[in-house]
């Protein structure tokens, strides 16, 4: 089974080329489950949906963060939200009311159980920077998991953590992650891209050993051929078989 989480930037920067650019990019990696964040709707357009269609998989959407934010030069009513496509609708499905702070806004979580036996929890932690922020991650991750990850469901962890592998907040899932992954920020175009830097977009498995890793690597990661990437993020795919 193949999994992918991807950061799909809202409606910035070229959205509607970028939007093809993720479609073609996802197609090519034939995933059986796409976690999104960022995932923008306004009006007509709806990057979940978008996508769903592209990829012949059912959405199961968890809008958040609704606020006013331009669109085609015009202020729309939008929301900015997570998803996670998947093969079949997921059997059962929720979100997570995270904790958060004036600064930020609304932090949320979201859950699909997509097999009887393996479920997956999408997340999109604090952006925030500084000690308080950390902890403010850390405190989203623990409730994320104590209500979005049962301790005897195998669960795959997936999303924009905004925080290296080995960061302090993240302690929890540590053992899962990967501390050599690469970076998976990348900007808009090949000539703004920031060489080195640490993966904060992760996916793991945790919870009872049903499942194993066989392969994690990134993608959407390379630009168009003038230069512009798919999103300001790279994708992380992580494929896993039964024990």
């Amino acid at each position: 089974m193949r999994i992918v989480t991807l950061n799909t930037w809202k409606n910035e920067g070229r959205y509607a080329r970028r939007l093809a650019l993720m479609a073609e990019g996802l197609t090519a990696l034939a995933p059986d489950v796409v976690c999104l964040q960022e995932a923008f709707q306004a009006q007509s357009w709806d990057t979940a949906a978008h996508l769903g269609a592209a990829l012949s998989l059912k959405v199961a959407a968890a809008p958040a963060r609704r606020k006013v934010r331009v669109h085609d030069g015009q202020a729309v009513e939008s929301a900015s939200g997570l998803a996670i496509l998947s093969r079949d609708p997921p059997a059962a499905a929720g979100r997570v009311e995270l904790p958060s702070c004036p600064a930020d806004g609304e932090r949320i979580a979201q859950w699909a159980q997509i097999l009887p036996d393996l479920r997956v929890l999408n997340l999109h932690l604090t952006h925030l920077r500084g000690p308080e922020a950390a902890a403010l991650r850390g405190r989203q991750l623990t409730l994320a998991l104590a209500e979005g990850a049962p301790p005897r469901m195998p669960t795959v962890v997936a999303g924009d953590f905004n925080a290296p592998a080995m960061a302090l907040e993240l302690a929890d899932l540590a053992p899962a992650l990967d501390p050599d992954a690469p970076a998976t920020l990348q900007g808009e175009r090949l000539c703004q891209a920031q060489p080195g830097g640490r993966a904060i977009d992760h996916l793991a498995l945790v919870g009872p050993g049903i499942w194993r890793v066989v392969g994690r690597f990134n993608s959407l990661n390379q630009p168009d051929a003038d230069g512009f990437f798919p999103s300001d993020h790279a994708c992380v795919v992580m494929d896993i078989e039964r024990t």
